[in-house]
């Protein structure tokens, strides 16, 4: 009542001005079932309940705005509206229902006064208990009994969240709403059980066929099915009844579905990922604003609200683009379904006026409301009559291939022997042929298994003996197992003076990897192989770093670059060691490959560490560190400036274990997971048997590889040289 001297004031402005204005529906057995929009007076609330039903009713009629049209439009808004209007009875009945609002309106509430005094008051909408209704029914509708000559006047209050708010305002007589109620349940039957016929269909379709076409078309129709259910009211009814936050936000929710689902369907029938890559990315992108419009929906307040204007846009976008791209692919001479087409021209004919009745841009919202089920029922209904073409036509084809297969198995009948005798004479002609290939194929295959053993023979004269590298190093095992009968991976082993003074004895040792195994790679072993011998007589090589140098050198003038236009890019990864027995001195220089050293924790200090030397390993006992070679290989001749590999000195102590080798062993695939065997895996197993004989350390090597490669091939070379002092 705080606002009633206001209301007061304004009272007597307008009487002053407008003089008296009389809103007032004279109802007659012909106006029944008529919207009386036009004969409502209007008064807009910009805040929500800002003004109670009491002040309402101390407003003069004059202050209320008369409707314009039949049907209420107010468009998308939150504020609400107070309709008031004097109702006459001339009609041959007294129990009526008024409607008023659509069915998803949020708050309806209704006011009945009689000789000033409210005669009966009801509330429904989306924000109430669907069982508080005073007749419980999915619209919005109120019991009055008004005799004939009677007139009484009525208030009913509008609220809406942001959603459209349009209200026909319709009085039905009680009996006949309910005969046209019960038709109006029957064909909405009919409407949803077309949709879950259609589900069901093809949902068998995509279990059989596993075509993601039918999963996404079925999706489409149940989305567009809830969606027709929740504007029809009956998800306030049966899914939500207590009405809130659910009931408001699922409209909108499955409304972006149906636009996504629809933009995929369309999307992978057409195939336009194929067909083009553009339009491909259009519906991708309107796809995730459609997401994104959905999402903002979820949030209560003003992004909610503003999601009903942007999601009728989006989807009117999306529909019209559907068209154009149908359009366009025919234009492009793509071939485009008919039925598919015409159901879809269908539904975008009802899907506009709907969407343009949204946005008041269609006159008249009960048409606007009916286009959209009309048209998804008919575009249902086409795309069936598609499917039983497609059925049709499959028959056919069958039905032809079966006929053609018959008629072929007559003619074949008739030229049976003489396809027999000509087999014969063929099988024969092949039979000779292929046995003077089979002689003259074994013949080349135990030439090339000749040449192959005696190339084993050479690699293996080449390597040096076992038991005279005992000799020079008689506390270490070399583990050697080539994939072929030859090998890429080679070991080296040799004494040599220094040539600088004075002239110091060192023990050269290696292990090499070659690119490639097999033939191939054992020609580069040779290669190698001889270059590291003529090392030990160069006055220039006195490390191992100048022996890899010279190696890099020879290797690159050995191996020209360019062979008739094409590029070599043959070399070797190498780690190789000296040692000096007297000063118990040891060297190393590697390319690409390290050196790992294990040991005793005991020994461990600081002054034993080189820069070069990390501890990427240990045990209680023993520790594994790792000096790392170069990050170039031997034989790179196309860098600039030549690498220089670079030597790394260390003292050993008693108990140390040094170990060089090649990739082979870590990169050998097997397991019960079938993956590499891995550098962590190979450190770990050589710290587990670092306290065995050597001996026993090489057979237990054999065997962790033989056991980890199980039935699987061997993939490359295997070389693991170890050297205790």
């Amino acid at each position: 009542m705080s606002k009633l001297p206001l209301l007061i004031l304004c009272f007597c402005f307008v009487k002053i001005s407008f003089g008296n204005v009389v809103h007032e529906i004279i109802l007659t057995d012909s106006s029944l079932t008529s919207s009386h929009g036009e004969h409502v007076g209007v008064f807009e609330v910009e805040n929500k309940d800002s003004t109670a039903f009491e002040d309402i009713r101390l407003l003069p009629d004059s202050l209320f705005v008369e409707g314009k049209e039949p049907i209420l439009d107010f468009n998308f808004t939150a504020n609400s509206y107070w309709l008031f209007f004097n109702l006459t009875n001339e009609s041959s009945y007294t129990h009526f229902l008024i409607e008023a609002g659509r069915t998803v309106t949020n708050k309806v509430l209704f006011y009945e006064v009689v000789d000033g005094h409210v005669q009966s008051a009801f509330e429904s909408g989306d924000d109430f208990n669907y069982y508080d209704k005073e007749i419980e029914h999915r619209k919005n509708i109120f019991p009055i009994e008004i005799e004939r000559g009677e007139t009484r006047s009525y208030y009913i209050y509008l609220e809406s969240d942001g959603e459209l708010l349009f209200s026909p305002l319709l009085v039905h007589e009680r009996m006949a709403f309910f005969a046209q109620d019960f038709k109006d349940q029957f064909t909405n039957g009919f409407y949803y059980g077309l949709i879950a016929l259609v589900v069901v269909i093809y949902f068998f379709f995509f279990l059989f066929l596993h075509d993601k076409t039918y999963l996404f078309y079925i999706l489409y129709a149940f989305s567009h099915g809830v969606l027709q259910f929740s504007l029809d009211g009956y998800t306030h009814h049966h899914f939500f009844p207590n009405g809130g936050y659910f009931t408001n936000h699922i409209l909108l929710v499955f409304a972006g579905f149906t636009v996504v689902f629809l933009l995929t369907y369309v999307n992978k029938f057409l195939q336009l990922k194929e067909r083009n890559r553009l339009i491909w990315r259009v519906f991708n992108v309107a796809r995730i604003i459609m997401i994104a419009i959905m999402c903002l929906s979820l949030i209560p307040g003003y992004p909610y609200e503003i999601s009903f204007p942007i999601i009728n846009g989006a989807s009117l976008f999306s529909v019209l683009l559907a068209a154009f791209t149908i359009i366009r692919l025919r234009i492009k001479g793509y071939a485009v379904d008919f039925f598919f087409a015409m159901a879809f021209i269908i539904l975008i004919i009802g899907g506009v006026v709907f969407i343009l009745g949204n946005l008041s841009l269609v006159g008249d919202k009960l048409v606007s409301l009916g286009a959209l089920k009309i048209s998804s029922a008919l575009e249902f209904v086409v795309l069936s009559i598609s499917m039983s073409k497609k059925y049709g036509e499959l028959q056919r084809e069958k039905e032809a291939a079966q006929k053609l297969a018959f008629q072929n198995l007559q003619e074949k009948n008739t030229l049976i022997d003489q396809q027999n005798i000509m087999l014969e004479k063929q099988v024969s002609e092949r039979t000779a042929e292929i046995e003077i290939q089979k002689e003259a194929l074994a013949y080349s295959n135990n030439e090339i298994v000749s040449s192959i053993k005696y190339a084993e023979r050479i690699q293996q004269a080449i390597l040096p003996v076992l038991d005279s590298v005992k000799k020079v190093l008689p506390n270490s095992f070399f583990y050697y197992k080539p994939k072929d009968v030859v090998s890429g991976d080679f070991y080296f082993v040799e004494t040599a003076f220094t040539s600088e003074s004075p002239r110091q004895n060192h023990i050269l040792f290696a292990a090499a990897d070659c690119t490639g195994h097999g033939v191939p790679g054992a020609f580069m072993s040779i290669i190698g192989n001889n270059l590291l011998t003529q090392a030990t007589t160069e006055i220039s090589v006195n490390s191992p770093g100048d022996a890899l140098n010279f190696l890099n050198r020879g290797v690159n003038k050995t191996l020209r670059r360019t062979v008739e236009g094409s590029v070599i890019r043959d070399g070797m990864d190498i780690a190789m060691c000296t040692y000096n027995q007297e000063c118990r001195e040891l060297m190393f220089a590697g390319a690409k490959n390290p050196l790992y050293l294990i040991r005793k924790r005991s020994n461990l200090n600081q002054e034993s560490l080189t820069g070069a030397m990390e501890i990427i390993d240990e045990i209680e006992t023993h520790v594994l560190l790792q000096i790392k070679g170069d990050r170039h290989p031997i034989g790179n001749a196309f860098e600039e400036v030549v690498h220089t590999f670079t030597n790394h000195t260390l003292n050993v102590m008693d108990g140390d274990q040094v170990f060089v080798f090649t990739d082979g062993f870590a990169d050998q695939f097997g397991g019960s997971k079938n993956k590499k065997y891995s550098y962590r895996r190979f450190r770990t197993f050589l710290l587990s048997n670092c306290k065995l004989p050597m001996e026993e350390q090489e057979r237990k090597l054999d065997a962790e590889f033989k056991k980890w490669k199980g039935s699987n091939d061997q993939v490359d070379d295997v070389l693991v040289i170890s050297v205790q002092f």
